[in-house]
């Protein structure tokens, strides 16, 4: 969120160099990029595993348009009000263009979505470098801005799978946690996908911002399925995606948030034998883990009929329903 005290950036020589042409410079550079106009879509359909509008965010989306709005309305009253001498008026007038120029940047559209969601979405990775540089040197948080499917910019990053936007928003300060309509960060949907590319890069940067713990925050956050990363990457048997998410400290034995299954039980159930044998060699793996129907990974190969599943699970040390002990 963009406060009053933000104006002070402006006023010392680290902002100078940004703000010494006017916003109508930075305006007339983003409109003619290098790659070509940032173009306004229509309103996009999206189907499948993302699909689904929410069109109550639109509200929240005026709420904070607003918000911005009278912030930079206070900031130019008190800018009328420090002319001590023509350098300090000159510098006050780029400030108030440039502060414009981050009220166009983060304005959205019918969908929601800001100038930086359609440079990101349209792969304009100059374009979205300027903007992205000039919003975080205001305030970081405002990169998260959503659109009505809760999408950010990574998110929407992570989707056209462009490391080298994930990475520009990453090294500015983009949030790894933020959540879309589906409660997906954008560590689930490179997961689900099979971005080992994307994936990588995430785990990496939030590597560099974790504290002295060993554990990678958000890691094994659940979306509103109940699903962890971990999770997600079994359903394409993205193998390179579930050694990348093992390999950074995510839990081989986490429970989906519905059914109480494992990753282990995903494979038994689907008949998955090559999912099955790389898991089975993941350190830690509970064989006997049980769903919240008390059912374990042998017991629902047996169930399915998965005699080749059933056999391995058995050498495993994997137990039938009616041979583990009740709890």
């Amino acid at each position: 969120m963009l406060h009053i005290s933000s104006f002070k950036k402006f006023s010392g020589t680290v902002m100078e160099s940004q703000i010494s042409n006017t916003a109508q410079d930075s305006l007339r550079s983003l409109e003619a990029d290098g790659d070509g106009p940032v173009m306004i879509p229509g309103p996009r359909e999206d189907s499948g595993f993302f699909s689904g509008t929410n069109k109550q965010c639109l509200e929240h989306l005026e709420k904070e348009k607003g918000f911005l709005s009278k912030e930079i309305m206070e900031l130019e009253e008190n800018m009328e009000c420090v002319e001590i001498n023509e350098q300090t008026k000159i510098k006050s007038e780029a400030c108030r263009d440039f502060l414009k120029c981050i009220l166009y940047i983060v304005e959205s559209d019918l969908d929601g979505d800001t100038k930086i969601h359609i440079a990101v979405i349209q792969n304009h990775y100059h374009s979205a470098k300027q903007m992205v540089s000039m919003v975080s040197a205001l305030d970081p948080e405002l990169l998260d801005t959503p659109n009505l499917l809760l999408q950010t910019p990574l998110h929407l990053a992570v989707l056209v799978r462009d490391v080298e936007l994930v990475e520009l928003l990453a090294q500015h300060g983009a949030d790894f946690g933020c959540r879309d309509l589906h409660g997906n960060t954008p560590l689930h949907i490179a997961s689900y996908h099979g971005y080992d590319d994307i994936v990588a890069c995430l785990l990496r940067y939030a590597g560099q911002r974790k504290s002295n713990s060993n554990f990678i925050p958000g890691i094994n956050d659940r979306n509103y399925e109940g699903q962890t990363c971990l999770h997600l990457s079994t359903f394409n048997t993205n193998l390179p995606v579930i050694k990348l998410l093992t390999t950074y400290g995510a839990d081989v034995n986490a429970r989906d948030g519905k059914s109480g299954k494992t990753i282990l039980h995903y494979a038994a159930d689907t008949g998955n034998t090559i999912l099955m044998d790389y898991i089975l060699q993941l350190p830690g793996i509970d064989v006997n883990s049980r769903t919240y129907a008390g059912q374990t990974p042998t017991t629902l190969a047996k169930g399915r009929g998965y005699a080749d599943i059933w056999i391995t699970l058995r050498k495993f040390g994997g137990k039938d329903y009616e041979n583990v002990e009740d709890t």
